[in-house]
């Protein structure tokens, strides 16, 4: 539950003013909270203020609608992959997504299954998520690619859109779908089973 005094301390948004970072942090916890101990449909607004002790007047001058607080606190716990340059953009892709692969587990791997989960019911919770966190997420992948054809290591008419979805895809079924055991043997094979997957992709997406 939060701090009694820091949820006092909070002042709520006005138009014209910045955005109070308090407040969306305190909120977005509490619906994290929420989301991890109970069933989708019970992390209403009322359940929400409650746990947060945010009213509801100042929760919708920060998201107009529940689907849209949902998806920003499912976004919330998501850490962005980080590209570390090496020799060819494949190694850059493969050492990233490896990575970024291996911490989607425990919290943040529960609710990547239940933005999945929430999103095959909801068509505005699932447009909310891909329009406003899940796409701009896409934006530094699309860039290495994009820096892979410039460098004439990729053709130049490959379609960078269906090669993220395709190498995405991959990871999430390997990891998600059919997660490894926790033993280290297990969490290899799938590395080594999906970086296969992504080389044969990429092969057909070489400059020739």
């Amino acid at each position: 539950m939060p701090d009694s005094g820091a949820v006092a301390a909070v002042v709520e948004r006005r138009p014209g003013r910045p955005r109070d970072t308090a407040l969306e942090s305190t909120v977005l916890s509490a619906t994290v909270e929420l989301l991890l101990e109970r069933d989708t449909r019970d992390v209403t607004v009322s359940a929400i203020t409650e746990r947060s002790g945010v009213s509801r007047a100042a929760l919708y001058r920060r998201w107009s609608s529940r689907e849209e607080l949902i998806a920003a606190a499912l976004d919330s716990v998501r850490s962005s992959i980080g590209f570390r340059r090496k020799d060819t953009t494949l190694e850059t892709i493969l050492a990233s997504y490896e990575e970024a692969a291996i911490d989607v587990e425990g919290r943040v791997g529960a609710l990547v299954k239940k933005r999945v989960a929430m999103g095959l019911e909801n068509d505005e919770l699932r447009a909310l998520s891909w329009n406003r966190h899940v796409s701009r997420r896409r934006e530094p992948i699309a860039a290495e690619i994009r820096r892979g054809i410039s460098a004439g290591e990729l053709a130049q008419d490959v379609d960078v859109e269906a090669m993220i979805d395709l190498i995405n895809g991959l990871y999430y079924y390997q990891f998600v779908v059919r997660p490894p055991g926790s033993d280290a043997a297990s969490i290899a094979e799938t590395k080594e089973r999906v970086r296969n997957a992504v080389k044969m992709v990429w092969e057909g997406a070489l400059r020739r």
